[in-house]
């Protein structure tokens, strides 16, 4: 019997054929495909600005608990990409409510670190 397919209503907001692919390829475990996300190779989808993608990479960082070093490499390429402390920090404050309050706090230290900040020696 063959897999049920769904089709979803028509929408403006539907994804461009060269990013429906992708997906397709990534969720087929598509070697080439996750070789190239992983790697950051540009696709045939479109792209975010350096910028942009600095951040969207440095949230993804914070959300999952790295240790200060990554957050370090990951700050250094978001202000490479002349994102300013003010912005990196904001990007905690995005994902707050998804990390929820305990990931938020414990993660703080990891963050303040990577922008030279030390938290636990504050004279404030």
């Amino acid at each position: 019997m063959p897999p049920e397919h769904h089709t979803l209503p028509e929408s403006p907001w539907h994804a461009s054929p060269p990013v429906t692919e992708l997906l397709r390829r990534l969720s087929l475990n598509d070697e080439r495909a996750v070789r190239a996300a992983l790697s950051g190779v540009p696709t045939s989808a479109p792209t975010l600005d350096r910028r942009t993608e600095a951040l969207v990479e440095l949230a993804g960082v914070l959300a999952c608990g790295a240790p200060t070093a990554a957050c370090r490499v990951a700050v250094e390429k978001a202000r490479g990409a002349r994102a300013s402390d003010d912005e990196i920090v904001s990007v905690l404050v995005a994902i707050a409510p998804t990390l929820g309050a305990a990931r938020l706090v414990a993660t703080v230290p990891a963050l303040a670190l990577a922008i030279d900040y030390d938290v636990e020696h504050d004279e404030g």
